[in-house]
């Protein structure tokens, strides 16, 4: 009897691991993303200038309206509601890859149209761009600079804000620091005290004697 009991027993363990091994198969997804570059290769492209767009670039592009062109703002909702290119299209870095904004890179990239990514500096576009050419994504394009820079009335330059936006001190801080540092003063030798020149007085001569 006991021995019929450790049997069952056993057989309910083999049936129960079948079952979640079964289960599981079914139940499990492949990934959705598919990544298609290694991260060093991704970091090469960064020196593809055919993938990148200079502010020098761009000016022809916020003026071409043929929609070959299109900006997508990486910044979150907030700061995109404040204000953002013309006929941009807002996905935040941590939407990137929903089923949505995938639809929309593939549209994209059907239609031939090249997405330009920028956010409040490029440092803030790179993630998603680099993540988007991972995954086979050849019409994405980064901005090399910031919003700021995009962000500028139709009559001003795009050349007007760079002194004030890279990081190229605009103060020659070693000719400021030299003009502030305290300056070491020569030491020099105790002056001696003059010596007093006695002159002597001459005396009147008197013919002497009394009154």
């Amino acid at each position: 009897m006991e021995e019929i009991n450790k049997t069952n027993r056993l057989t309910i363990l083999v049936i129960a691991f079948v079952l979640v091994i079964i289960i599981g198969l079914i139940t499990l997804r492949r990934p959705e993303i598919k990544y298609e570059l290694s991260p060093t290769e991704s970091l090469a492209l960064l020196n593809d200038t055919a993938l990148i767009c200079t502010p020098g670039q761009v000016a022809g592009m916020l003026a071409d309206s043929s929609g070959k062109v299109v900006f997508v703002d990486v910044r979150n909702s907030i700061a995109f509601n404040r204000g953002h290119v013309k006929n941009a299209i807002n996905i935040p870095v941590r939407e990137l890859f929903t089923p949505k904004n995938r639809t929309i890179f593939k549209d994209l990239e059907k239609a031939s149209q090249k997405a330009v990514l920028y956010g409040e500096s490029q440092l803030q576009a790179n993630g998603p761009w680099l993540m988007l050419q991972q995954t086979g994504y050849k019409n994405i394009l980064v901005f090399t600079g910031s919003y700021a820079q995009l962000n500028l009335n139709p009559s001003d330059s795009l050349y007007r804000l760079l002194p004030l936006l890279s990081e190229t001190p605009l103060i020659d801080t070693a000719a400021l620091n030299a003009l502030t540092a305290p300056t070491a003063k020569a030491v020099t030798a105790p002056e001696k005290p003059a010596k007093k020149i006695v002159v002597p007085v001459k005396k009147a001569v008197t013919s002497g004697g009394g009154c």
